[in-house]
């Protein structure tokens, strides 16, 4: 089976799975491979990306202008071939509360895991850090989101 629509999930929808949504289009672009990507959260947290976000994919370049932050539901879980949360307790809270979807275990991981990590499958939110750090995050969704295309243009060619 190919992997053609990816769902991103962290907590509020407003940091790390707007920014992984948004960089996962910047490399899929730039690898052309056509993907469909949208992201989602667990809370109704802001109506908006959180500052530090927009600010790394500005320095990017990446247009962000139409990002809307949305609620997981089952409905979404299904429509989407692959489901990457930013920590194991999204996952976990996925797979035990969506059970009923079909798949719904095979199909989600955490954005380190998919990328083949053992440990450490956490990527915390930074809504909660200083600016150095928040940035820091950023920088490793962005190198994780760039093996994320890049594992998944290769799993499709086979």
């Amino acid at each position: 089976m190919s992997i053609e629509k990816i769902l991103f999930v962290c907590t509020g929808n407003t940091a790390r799975s707007p920014a992984a949504e948004y960089l996962a289009r910047y490399h899929a672009k730039n690898y052309d491979i056509d993907l469909v990507f949208q992201s989602a959260g667990f809370i109704n947290a802001f109506s908006y990306m959180q500052p530090d976000s927009r600010e790394y994919l500005d320095k990017k370049k990446i247009n962000h202008s139409d990002f809307i932050p949305q609620l997981i539901s089952p409905k979404l879980l299904e429509n989407n071939d692959l489901i990457i949360t930013m920590e194991r307790s999204h996952k976990d809270d996925i797979i035990h509360s969506y059970s009923r979807i079909k798949n719904i275990t095979e199909k989600t991981f955490t954005l380190k895991e998919f990328n083949d990590a053992k440990d450490d499958l956490d990527i915390i939110d930074p809504y909660y850090t200083n600016r150095d750090t928040y940035q820091k995050i950023m920088l490793l969704i962005d190198e994780q989101i760039e093996n994320l295309i890049l594992k998944i243009r290769k799993l499709n060619k086979k």
